[in-house]
């Protein structure tokens, strides 16, 4: 635990500080959004400050209840003051934003489900308006990009679609659905414990802007949204470094996700449990706290899944070039290899790591469901809600009768033997030390 940073009586540190983003808080703070609201200018102060001090460390509920409303013994439990205060702060700083501080190069976020502010570039290449943009992109951008950035606008409108359907998973009909007695009993283990589940679907364009910078996102990089400034820093080409800046502003997940998300959110209307679908960027910490999760997509697509790495025998690795997406296995048994390899172009087969493990605070449960690819993703999925795969899972883990599951994780081998079918086998498994 770090020594804590003297602060002043508005919460600013008093140490040395990224002069920059120190004085975009005061110019934040001294606008007219906030100059009627003496009470959200002291939030932004104290959670700007945190952030800036100590922006590995996130702030508790019961830390801002007593540093900010003078309530010495805050109880998340029972009183709402902080999260309905820190929505209205969410909501003052996008209005500045939008309007007085248009021309702001760095903007603050209060990502959902977090109270940590993150500084975030202002995206510099503005979408060009009318019939115009179409040829000014593609004077930028080779085919391939081309290709991409449209592919990603056309994944954005279906997130959307999908994001307003799932708005309303209590009222979808499940009459139909059939139950699954083994699929039920894990599931009811996994999520039936009174907490809501996070459905967190990978973030396609990520992947795209990792191409082109040619390295990997730190966890830390992604999720203050640091994409401008190592775009800067990374792609020489200043037409390349535009696409890469205009892609990566696109946020959207992969069909194949999108896919899992409606299964997974149906299986939990049948079970009663409340779901939130929340993107990557969007998506903090404190869920992993509080919530049960669902994390979708590579350690390189979804970069959440690095917070359970370690605690895992196939570990994720990604090789830029030529590209290819790896399971290392760190202890082989008999009869397993030591690394499982899905070569991207068509490269058969995939492989898919599917893990049910606690949360950070082990008061609900994590399922980690990546592939080498997204239809082994998929795969992934469809292994996790059958009722087969489920009762021979059970048979390998020496599950008898009504016996629980303990945590695992599995490996599973993807093939392809049309377009549209996957299948897959049971490669492996083990019962993670946790």
């Amino acid at each position: 635990m770090k020594d804590p940073v003297p602060i002043d009586k508005v919460g600013r540190p008093r140490g040395p500080q990224p002069e920059p983003h120190h004085a975009l808080v005061d110019r934040v703070a001294s606008a007219s959004a906030f100059q009627k609201s003496n009470r959200l200018r002291e939030l932004l102060l104290f959670l700007c400050g945190h952030a800036l001090s100590d922006p590995d460390t996130p702030i508790r509920e019961q830390e801002i209840g007593a540093g900010v409303f003078g309530r010495a013994g805050y109880d998340a439990s029972q009183d709402t003051l902080v999260r309905v205060q820190v929505s209205q702060l969410r909501k003052k700083l996008q209005q500045h934003f939008d309007s007085e501080g248009r021309d702001e190069p760095v903007v603050i976020e209060i990502p959902k489900g977090s109270y940590t502010p993150v500084f975030r570039d202002r995206e510099a290449v503005p979408l060009p308006a009318g019939s115009a943009w179409m040829p000014r992109l593609r004077a930028w951008v080779n085919p391939l990009t081309l290709l991409l950035a449209v592919l990603a606008v056309a994944a954005s409108v279906s997130s959307v679609w999908l994001a307003l359907r799932l708005a309303n998973s209590a009222r979808l009909p499940v009459a139909g659905f059939e139950p699954r007695p083994a699929v039920d009993r894990l599931w009811q283990q996994m999520f039936g414990n009174g907490r809501p589940v996070c459905l967190v679907p990978s973030d396609a364009t990520l992947v795209v802007f990792q191409d082109l910078i040619g390295r990997q996102l730190a966890i830390n990089e992604y999720r203050r949204g640091q994409f401008g400034r190592i775009a800067d820093e990374l792609i020489k080409d200043p037409k390349e470094r535009a696409a890469a800046k205009l892609l990566v502003a696109k946020p959207c997940t992969h069909a194949a996700d999108a896919q899992l998300v409606g299964v997974f959110e149906v299986l939990n209307a049948f079970h009663q449990i409340h779901t939130d679908v929340i993107f990557t960027r969007d998506f903090g910490s404190a869920y992993l706290e509080s919530h049960n999760v669902i994390l979708l997509g590579t350690r390189r697509a979804n970069p959440w899944v690095e917070l359970f790495e370690g605690q895992l025998n196939f570990q994720t690795r990604f090789q830029e070039s030529p590209q290819a997406a790896f399971f290392d296995n760190r202890a082989p048994l008999p009869g397993e290899e030591a690394t499982y390899a899905g070569v991207f172009g068509g490269g058969r087969p995939g492989y898919c790591r599917v893990a049910f493990l606690p949360n950070l605070t082990r008061n609900g449960n994590v399922l980690v469901i990546s592939g080498t690819d997204m239809a082994s993703t998929q795969a992934g999925g469809q292994f996790i809600s059958g009722e087969r795969w489920i009762r021979i899972l059970r048979s390998k883990l020496g599950l008898a009768g009504e016996a629980r599951f303990p945590y695992f994780e599995v490996l599973l081998k993807v093939e392809f033997p049309t377009a549209r079918l996957p299948k897959f086998d049971i490669v492996a498994h083990r019962i993670p030390k946790v």
